[in-house]
């Protein structure tokens, strides 16, 4: 049993689910709410009474994994805690939010008390950190997906908060003041899981939240327009490519393109630059749902073959491809389409990667697709 109880004196509602008590509890949890009922008055508790943390997101992360794993971490170093981020590879535009300091890469073990699973649905994306989370004594879930069932000891999830980051917020505040580099972190996560705050999630304690971080004095125009706006010229050729062989199925109602992987050879582009092609698709008059289908692929122009195939991104045998899928939609709910193929996401905004032909893994997203609009 779960149940999303709001308050209106709180910022955020709070889904309560507390497996260290083995019962569900539903509470209110209002602003300023220091009791042992509230999910996130226990996670702020316990992140001052323990002293080595490792903090970890969801693989391919994005800016709101970025921006609330880096924020959180400044905030406990500011209390004077021992703080390891584990963060799969991400896109150089990141590179602008402060806090990489903290970014531990590989599997060599590491101090903990507590495990912080942020902007994760599931532990299973959790990627190489999977093993760190099996180990810790104590596990804390934030997170904002609906799908997430919480899997961890102390779960604050609310799918309603328009970014993880925006949630994270509310526990930094309880904790220490806020600075530039926290405030920054924390609005890129709010700016890129808004789309720039064009989603419909972006509600006025988002916009309240930007505004207070605008106000410690972060560059929030040179951040909106490098995570949102810039790429690559290699990227833009790559991104003309793509649009050009765009489709439209289903009567008009949906529309498409796939990427292979001669197609970013050819633009020498990184796939990790495309994330712009479906929403520029989705901008499509008429269209219900967009789709961009490409395989994952690190950038080529001055890769040998060797160390292409040597990558994480390298396909698996039997000459099958690792296929992103990333779905927009106006109303149709493709975070379920994606929860239903290994991926997650919102009901607006969602992904996953099959391992496939790009010809075998549109046919079966179509199809599913078809079925959900019918």
């Amino acid at each position: 049993m779960e149940q999303i109880v709001k308050d209106e004196t709180s910022p955020l509602p709070c889904k309560v689910e507390l497996l260290k008590a083995a019962e569900v509890i539903s509470v209110k949890c209002k602003a300023g709410d220091d009791s042992d009922n509230c999910p996130r008055s226990q996670i702020v508790k316990l992140l001052q009474e323990k002293d080595r943390f490792v903090i970890a997101s969801h693989i391919g992360p994005d800016g709101d994994a970025i921006g609330s794993s880096f924020g959180l971490a400044m905030a406990l170093n500011k209390l004077g805690k021992k703080v390891t981020v584990m963060l799969e590879p991400y896109p150089d535009k990141y590179n602008i939010v402060p806090g990489r300091e903290y970014l531990h890469t590989d599997t060599k073990p590491v101090d903990m008390d507590v495990f912080i699973a942020l902007d994760c649905a599931d532990k299973e994306r959790l990627g190489f950190a999977r093993p760190f989370f099996r180990k810790a004594k104590t596990r804390i879930c934030i997170d904002h997906h609906a799908t997430n069932e919480g899997f961890a000891d102390y779960n604050y999830i609310d799918p309603d908060a328009a970014a993880t980051a925006e949630m994270v917020l509310t526990v930094i505040d309880a904790l220490v003041e806020l600075d530039a580099d926290i405030a920054a972190a924390i609005y890129t996560g709010i700016v890129t899981d808004t789309g720039g705050f064009k989603y419909i999630s972006t509600s006025r304690s988002t916009l309240e939240a930007a505004a207070r971080l605008m106000e410690t004095g972060i560059p929030f125009t040179d951040i909106y327009n490098e995570v949102l706006h810039k790429h690559s010229f290699e990227a833009s050729k790559a991104m003309g490519l793509a649009l050009g062989a765009s489709k439209l199925a289903l009567e008009g109602r949906v529309v498409y393109t796939c990427v292979p992987r001669e197609m970013l050879q050819e633009a020498g582009a990184d796939s990790a630059e495309m994330d712009n092609v479906v929403e520029y698709l989705m901008s499509t008059k008429g269209a219900e749902a967009a789709l961009f289908l490409y395989e994952r692929h690190k950038n080529v122009k001055d890769a040998t073959e060797d160390e292409i195939d040597n990558s994480d991104d390298s396909d698996p045998k039997d000459g099958l491809k690792k296929i992103k899928v990333s779905m927009r939609s106006r109303g149709l709910d493709v975070g379920k389409i994606a929860a239903s193929l290994g991926g997650g996401g919102h009901r607006v905004a969602a992904g996953c990667t099959l391992v496939g032909t790009i010809e075998g893994v549109l046919e079966q997203v179509l199809g599913i697709v078809e079925r959900e609009l019918t």
